[in-house]
C-alpha cells in the first residue's frame, strides 16, 4: 500500500469484527514498529500482546472505563523501557520515552492498515493499574494501549485544513501564496511551497 494513502486513509477505530487476527499479523505490525527512530537509536521499547478477554476487560476498566476496548480481538500495549533511557538521558528520560514509543505506535498502527485492519491508539489509563495487572518490572511504563482487530465501521475524516496549521519563519506568520493552498489542488512538492513563499 501506497505510505500517503495508508497515512490518510487509516482511522480510529472502536468498533471490531469477532474474528481473529493472526499472530503473524500482529507480529508483522509489531516488525514495523521497532523500526520507528527513537532517541540515540535506544529503541526502549516493549510491546505486550493481550488476548484474554478477562486481562482486556481489566485494562479496559482502567482505561477510564473504555469498554468498547474489549471488542477488539487483541489489546497491544506498549512500554518505555525507562532505565534504559536514563542512562543515556538522564533529564529526558520521560519525555524521550513518550516521544520514542509513540513513533512506534505510528507505524504500528500504519502497518496494520496496510494490512486491512482496524486500530485506535488509547492513552488515558492508570498506569499504576496497568503496571499491576500486566505484572511490568520497576523501571518500565506502559505509555500506549493500541486497539487491534477488523474494523466494522468506516469513520468519517475529520481533518483541519493545512493552511490553519501551517507556518512560515516564524510561529503564526501565515503570509505565502495564498494560490498554494489547498495542496490537494496541486501536484508539486510541498518544497515548492516554500520556494513559492520565499521569492514574495
Amino acid at each position: 500500500m501506497d505510505v500517503s494513502k495508508a497515512i490518510k486513509d487509516r482511522r480510529s477505530i472502536k468498533n471490531y469484527k469477532s474474528k481473529d487476527v493472526p499472530l503473524k499479523d500482529i507480529l508483522e505490525c509489531i516488525d514495523a514498529a521497532h523500526y520507528a527512530p527513537s532517541s540515540g537509536n535506544l529503541q526502549n521499547w516493549k510491546f505486550i500482546i493481550i488476548k484474554d478477554h478477562e486481562t482486556k476487560q481489566k485494562l479496559a476498566e482502567n482505561c477510564l472505563e473504555q469498554l468498547w476496548m474489549c471488542e477488539a480481538p487483541a489489546l497491544i500495549v506498549i512500554c518505555s523501557d525507562r532505565d534504559c533511557i536514563e542512562s543515556y538521558y538522564e533529564q529526558h528520560k520521560n519525555i524521550f520515552s513518550i516521544q520514542n514509543c509513540a513513533l512506534a505506535a505510528q507505524n504500528f498502527m500504519l502497518r496494520a492498515h496496510s494490512l486491512k485492519l482496524g486500530t485506535c491508539f488509547v492513552s488515558g489509563f492508570s498506569k499504576m493499574q496497568i503496571k499491576r495487572i500486566l505484572k511490568i518490572d520497576e523501571g518500565v511504563e506502559p505509555e500506549a494501549i493500541i486497539t487491534l482487530g477488523y474494523p466494522s465501521e468506516k469513520p468519517i475524516s475529520k481533518r483541519h485544513h493545512i493552511e490553519t496549521c501551517t507556518f512560515f519563519e516564524t510561529y503564526g506568520n501565515r503570509r505565502a501564496d495564498k494560490s498554494l493552498f489547498p495542496l490537494s489542488k496541486h501536484v508539486k512538492s510541498v518544497k515548492n511551497l516554500f520556494s513559492k513563499f520565499k521569492k514574495n
